[in-house]
């Protein structure tokens, strides 16, 4: 019986579930960023879009109509645009987090080195785990 729910449409996104990828809605400045430039873009496009229209003579059923449309349309764009351009930063984000994370736990062959000879000096064990020399 479950296998006939699977087949029906119960379909599942294969590792999506407990997901460490980040996502975009999570990301503070991302979301602010879009959300401001989508929103400018629309109050521009709608204010520019009346204001040529009311100039040109249209009448005002033409004017609030193409204001509307010109707002909306700069509005989906914008939005789109962001998301692209956060995709990419998140990624470069995180790519550089990554490296940072690396070259942090590398070890100091000048530490490394230190500790051994203190390590000898002291009779302990320089190499894996084990019992102090005695």
């Amino acid at each position: 019986m479950s296998s006939s729910k699977k087949a029906k449409g119960g379909k599942q996104k294969a590792g999506k579930k407990g997901s460490k990828e980040p996502k975009l809605v999570e990301h503070p400045r991302a979301r602010r960023s879009i959300n401001m430039a989508k929103s400018y873009a629309g109050l521009g496009a709608f204010l520019f879009a009346g204001y040529s229209s009311w100039h040109a003579g249209s009448q005002f059923v033409d004017v609030a109509t193409r204001a509307l449309l010109w707002g909306m349309a700069a509005y989906l764009l914008v939005w789109a645009l962001g998301v692209q351009v956060w995709r990419h930063l998140i990624i470069a984000e995180v790519r550089a987090a990554e490296r940072r994370w690396r070259e942090r736990s590398q070890p100091n062959p000048d530490q490394v080195a230190k500790l051994t000879q203190i390590l000898e000096e002291n009779g302990m064990p320089t190499g894996g785990t084990g019992a102090p020399r005695a």
